[in-house]
């Protein structure tokens, strides 16, 4: 609830600061345009992500990377969608990639998985030798 209330409260501040500077006309010609340009990224969202499955499979970035950032890429375009300035500040830095993944590695830790510890005397060498039976028959 306190989260809510900052947002809030920073919303308020920041819409209220841009329509003293730009007028109510330019904060409505604001709202107008983020929300077009969000649509706008909603629809292509398919070839955002088709991008990041390309790097995945360069291994230029991890699966966890790949989810985080196509979803902070959508959620980034539904906060153009809404109404605000401090949202559509949000919603643009959502749509870098380095915000994303900044963001996903300070926050989305990945969970701890087991890993097997191998015996020390335990190998994965098989040593095999081979005995030619070299008798001819006749």
């Amino acid at each position: 609830m306190i989260y809510f209330l900052v947002y809030l409260f920073v919303e308020i501040f920041v819409s209220y600061e841009f329509t003293k500077i730009f007028t109510p006309f330019g904060m409505f010609l604001e709202i107008l345009a983020s929300a077009v340009f969000g649509l706008m990224l909603i629809r292509t969202l398919n070839f955002s992500l088709a991008e990041s499955m390309q790097k995945v499979m360069r291994r230029e970035i991890s699966q966890e990377e790949f989810i985080s950032i196509g979803m902070f890429k959508f959620v980034g375009a539904i906060l153009l969608v809404v109404p605000g300035v401090f949202t559509d500040i949000l919603g643009l830095l959502m749509q870098f990639d380095a915000f994303g993944s900044f963001v996903a590695k300070k926050f989305l830790t990945p969970k701890e998985t087991y890993t097997h510890q191998k015996d020390p005397f335990e190998s994965d060498i098989i040593d095999v030798e081979i005995i030619e039976d070299t008798k001819h028959v006749k």
